[in-house]
């Protein structure tokens, strides 16, 4: 039996296809490229299935698909949206003094800690409904999910350490070491 062959095939070439099948209604299944979001969303190994939405309509904790206006396409969770009247971050709501007629979000990759603020509804495209993981689908809205999101988001200051902890196997076998070993190794054959 011969091994599975995968294509990549860059978004931006994919994008009209995508929106025709969202506007139809359909899921979109993609796997998803880039370590913005391990540990849960695994790099050229998980997938995350797509569903059309309301980009007015998004809350903390949804994860768009959406574009930035260099024209890459990201994948990252929404911490605060600013409707201009109400700032809401993680369910917590705070009134603001000034009112302005704008609807931005503020995202961040679950493996990161630096924030891109100034989103706006323009910019997605599609809401996440489920992510498949190592042969498993999990649903946004489940109880599982909603909990793992909710204490990954609450050891936010600890994800530098966290996300190094998580890639140091591999780093300890492709790594400096490993190439040390390779490099001593060669010495000796001479």
């Amino acid at each position: 039996m011969s091994k599975q062959q995968y294509v990549g095939v860059p978004l931006e070439e994919l994008a009209p296809i995508m929106a025709e099948c969202l506007a139809g209604g359909q899921e979109v299944v993609l796997t998803v490229t880039g370590n913005s979001m391990s540990p849960f969303v695994r790099d050229k190994k998980d997938q995350v299935v797509l569903v059309a939405c309301d980009p007015t309509q998004l809350q903390p904790g949804d994860v768009p698909l959406y574009r930035r206006r260099g024209g890459k396409y990201i994948l990252h969770r929404i911490v605060e949206r600013d409707d201009g009247v109400c700032r809401t971050r993680w369910g917590e709501a705070e009134p603001l003094s000034s009112r302005c007629d704008r609807l931005e979000y503020t995202m961040l990759g679950d493996a990161q800690w630096q924030e891109e603020p100034h989103i706006a509804p323009d910019q997605i495209v599609a809401v996440a409904k489920a992510f498949i993981s190592r042969g498993k689908r999990w649903e946004c809205d489940s109880e599982e999910y909603q909990t793992n999101r909710l204490r990954w988001h609450r050891m936010r200051f600890w994800r530098p350490l966290l996300v190094r902890l998580y890639h140091l196997p591999r780093h300890l076998r492709y790594g400096v070491p490993y190439r040390l070993r390779r490099l001593l190794h060669s010495l000796k054959k001479k």
